[in-house]
């Protein structure tokens, strides 16, 4: 069904745009549609180019204001949905300039970290313009609910990790930018270039200068305890944690270990976070130096 859905998708940039702003629509509905929504406008970028990529974002953004026409602001939902589309849109536009799934990732992470960056420039404090926006909101509905005391407990909650919501934010855009645009390599992949994908992603590595950053950002973080450095880091471990998976699935490829070590490792990841992101984004950070995959390769076996 999802081969079928990108077949369509490269067959031109109406058929993508109608692709990518239904599914992104359906994912008020269904959240995990929006991974798909942005793995067509990749695949677009990808396999048809830049021109053709960015009618598709512009057809899709007409359809987008036109159906939105009968609000008082039919812009937002354009602006929103651009905002969306972003982070995935840079990341295939330098991977099919550059041909580096490395860099293509590098560039989300570097995109999600000026976020951060110029969230606190604009903001100075995010974290209180997040709580007293769910302030807002628990004063419009109080009364409306028997649980007001429990919903004034959790706003006191999120006062305490009201500083890390940006870094997380920032995180979970680009975690799902990096789903999205392994998604369309995959279909691209399955199309054309059967197991590309598989040698590409064992091989992801970031590099030293992406290494040594990102070290000096989490040290930095740890040291000064600083609010903003905080929520880089956040966005650094997110980050490496996809070097740290790439390790993973190289070394069970290479010991033919069961798969059922990366169902485990994924569930984890679901179900354990965040502090099995952590371990895993460390893990990666460290190949930087130790290279795992190649001190631990099997006899005969090859990345």
């Amino acid at each position: 069904m999802w081969q079928a859905l990108a077949a369509y998708a490269v067959r031109g940039p109406a058929q993508a745009a109608l692709l990518s702003f239904s599914t992104l629509l359906l994912s008020l509905l269904l959240p995990p549609l929006a991974v798909i929504s942005n793995a067509v406008i990749a695949l677009v970028w990808l396999r048809l180019g830049p021109v053709k990529g960015a009618t598709t974002v512009a057809i899709a953004l007409v359809a987008g204001t036109l159906v939105a026409g009968f609000s008082g602001n039919p812009f937002t939902p354009a602006a929103l949905m651009m905002s969306f589309w972003l982070p995935v849109i840079v990341m295939a536009y330098v991977l099919g300039r550059t041909v580096s799934l490395n860099l293509a990732i590098l560039a989300g992470g570097g995109l999600a970290l000026a976020g951060v960056l110029i969230g606190y420039i604009v903001l100075d404090q995010p974290s209180e313009s997040w709580l007293s926006m769910v302030e807002k909101i628990v004063e419009a509905t109080k009364g409306e609910t028997e649980n007001d005391a429990n919903t004034q407990l959790f706003v006191e909650g999120l006062a305490d990790v009201g500083k890390w919501i940006t870094g997380f934010s920032a995180a979970t855009q680009l975690v799902l930018a990096v789903l999205s645009l392994l998604l369309a390599r995959v279909w691209q992949a399955r199309m054309f270039n059967p197991g590309g994908l598989q040698q590409e992603f064992h091989r992801l590595r970031f590099g030293l200068t992406a290494g040594v950053a990102g070290a000096i950002v989490l040290v930095a973080s740890v040291v000064l305890q600083m609010e903003l450095l905080t929520n880089l880091a956040i966005v650094v471990i997110a980050l490496f944690a996809f070097q740290g998976i790439a390790v993973l699935h190289a070394l069970v490829a290479q010991f033919k270990m069961h798969v059922i070590f990366l169902v485990a490792v994924y569930v984890c990841l679901v179900f354990l976070s965040p502090q099995s992101i952590i371990v895993i984004g460390l893990l990666g950070m460290a190949d930087t130096w130790l290279d795992f995959r190649n001190r631990l390769s099997a006899p005969g076996g090859s990345n």
